[in-house]
């Protein structure tokens, strides 16, 4: 995530909640990831948590109705409403409470944390916080699409018990889901805004009986923060995997499966969904899917019933990616080898045979094993190879971009 984050400026607007002492988590985690974080509290708010805590973990001056400050330095913001919103490259308000909503929906900017907010020209999250009832209002739901109508993005409360003592909607969303949310609103692009994406991950699993199954080493973690990416550049994206290994945002939308056949009938349901809308989709297949797969067995196959030796019968398996239309999906392969000399070539006869628009190969080695946080990965098109490396996720960025060039070139 410090590819995302790294000396991003992010003003955080702190309301009078009791959730207002996660946000001491979520500051946390973004000053790990490289993020400068400022911090504005209400007057409400400072009855929940003294601005010393946030100071501490952000390193900076929280401010507040007490302690503005107008003096003019060139090494430092000063601790005033115009200095800070014209600081921030994004804004977040979370905890938002239904008092703070109804004011920034009217344009009142009654205390500093709302003339701060009215300053700033960065793009805007709001995460609500509060009693269930307080939410369903009709006034705070009108208040709502009306922000959104505005432009600002709302991270939707989580169902939960409430401290007082409720249970129903009005928790304030997982400090995951925040962060993914700040991600997004740093790092949307406009190739990708609203594209429709479907992504297969992880290894499928064919199963010889009712207990055991034939599988291959993916970790799925590369289609994951592929996932993750195209997320953070906009995309509408299904991910379709056998492996989740992380927790990914809520809008990704995700189907568990494990054999070719669950692949196939989700991808192709997932593509019929997507029939009426505007622009084709794009399938990137990064599963490792089974070439063979054995006629299974009812049951649980005893040794003792066996003897010395088993021997399976596998049937060939759908290659799904030849089946798909390229009129129906702009294709993405990925392959995997271990054979090093003769690798490249597979890849591009894949690229011919399967008609994509792309193919992603990785050539595994003691320095690439499976299951890795880094990857080396070569991105071979009609048109030119080049190599990228890094984290995972920085990869997954890189393919993304590939694609986008690939498709400006085409006027797209």
């Amino acid at each position: 995530m410090q590819y995302i984050f790294e000396d991003k400026k992010i003003l955080i607007l702190v309301s009078g909640s009791i959730a207002a002492y996660k946000m001491l988590d979520c500051i946390s985690q973004l000053i790990k990831f490289g993020a400068h974080i400022r911090v504005v509290m209400s007057k409400e708010s400072r009855a929940f948590i003294q601005p010393l805590s946030f100071e501490a973990i952000s390193h900076n001056i929280v401010l507040h109705d007490e302690n503005q400050s107008w003096h003019n330095s060139a090494q430092e913001v000063s601790p005033n409403h115009i200095f800070y919103a014209k600081w921030a490259d994004i804004v977040l308000i979370a905890p938002a409470t239904a008092n703070t909503i109804a004011k920034i929906a009217c344009g009142i900017a009654d205390n500093v944390l709302l003339s701060t907010l009215l300053a700033s020209s960065a793009p805007k999250l709001l995460a609500p916080a509060m009693n269930t009832a307080m939410l369903n209002a009709p006034q705070t739901q009108n208040n709502l699409v009306a922000l959104a109508d505005m432009g600002y993005e709302i991270i939707a409360p989580r169902s939960s018990i409430l401290m007082c003592g409720d249970e129903g909607e009005g928790a304030l969303a997982q400090v995951e889901e925040i962060i993914y949310r700040l991600g997004r609103g740093l790092m949307k692009d406009a190739f990708w805004h609203k594209r429709n994406i479907i992504i297969s991950g992880g290894g499928s699993k064919e199963s010889i009986d009712e207990v055991r199954y034939i599988s291959n080493r993916s970790s799925g973690k590369q289609a994951s923060y592929l996932a993750l990416a195209l997320y953070m550049l906009g995309a509408e994206v299904t991910f379709i995997s056998s492996a989740f290994p992380f927790a990914l945002p809520l809008d990704i939308k995700c189907a568990n499966v494990e054999s070719v056949t669950a692949f196939d009938d989700a991808i192709y349901t997932a593509l019929d969904r997507l029939d009426s809308m505007t622009s084709q989709p794009i399938v990137f297949m990064a599963a490792a899917l089974a070439d063979y797969a054995p006629k299974p067995q009812i049951g649980k196959l005893k040794k003792e019933h066996i003897g010395e030796k088993l021997t399976l019968e596998c049937l060939k398996t759908k290659d799904i990616l030849a089946s798909l239309s390229s009129q129906k999906a702009y294709k993405v392969g990925f392959k995997a080898e271990v054979d090093d000399k003769n690798a490249l070539q597979y890849a591009q006869n894949m690229l011919e045979t399967k008609k994509c628009e792309m193919v992603c190969l990785n050539i595994i080695d003691s320095q690439n094993p499976f299951g890795g946080e880094t990857n080396r990965v070569k991105i071979i098109t009609h048109k030119d190879i080049q190599e990228v490396s890094g984290s995972k996720l920085e990869v997954a960025f890189d393919i993304a971009r590939a694609f986008s060039q690939l498709h400006s070139l085409k006027g797209e």
